[in-house]
């Protein structure tokens, strides 16, 4: 285990110690139930080394969140929470991804997949705040964050009594939502005009 980086992948285990998959399999749930490593996620075959990190930051875990899905950037109630539209805490960060067939899961991620014309749509936004990161992440802009969550009836979406749009940004909330085609609800466009 000495030898293993803080950080390993279940490929890179089977490389570096030239296991057979069944057999890193059996020694990597062995390790783990014994508490010496942790997984980023179900099923994800990402792991912490916890001889070299005992204590896995959200640095680790946003590194882990990074090798899996490149693409992401932090939206939603965490981009609003931070941003203070919000007061509420949300237990997971929520990022947006690239759209798959299937998502890993990754503990402490709330993980939403979105299609390659929404990320080319979005993209001078998140470029244009240059290297805003929150929470080591990318980031949409908050009026698109509130956007996107009224553009996804899956999502939690917030009150509108609990919202506190900065004044200049009312406006962008309304061209977010021209640039990502997304009908607001009556209550936030008058808020916003």
């Amino acid at each position: 285990m000495r030898s293993l980086p803080g950080v390993f992948t279940f490929a890179g285990f089977c490389k570096i110690t030239g296991f057979s998959n069944n057999a890193a399999a059996v020694c990597l749930r062995r390790w783990k139930t014994r508490g010496l490593i942790e997984s980023a996620g179900e099923r994800a075959g990402i792991y912490f080394n916890k001889l070299k990190r005992p204590e896995i930051g959200s640095s680790d875990r946003i590194s882990a969140l990074l090798f899996e899905y490149p693409t992401a950037i932090l939206c939603g109630e965490s981009v609003l929470h931070a941003a203070g539209w919000i007061t509420q805490i949300p237990t997971r960060l929520s990022v947006t991804v690239m759209a798959r067939p299937s998502y890993v899961s990754l503990h402490g991620f709330e993980i939403h997949g979105r299609s390659r014309s929404w990320f080319r749509k979005v993209h001078r936004a998140v470029s244009a705040a240059g290297n805003a990161h929150v929470y080591g992440l990318r980031a949409l802009p908050p009026a698109l964050a509130l956007v996107d969550l009224y553009g996804d009836p899956k999502a939690w979406h917030p009150d509108v009594d609990d919202l506190d749009v900065p004044e200049e940004e009312k406006a962008t909330v309304m061209s977010g939502s021209e640039l990502l085609r997304v009908e607001l609800p009556a209550a936030l466009k008058e808020l916003c005009s």
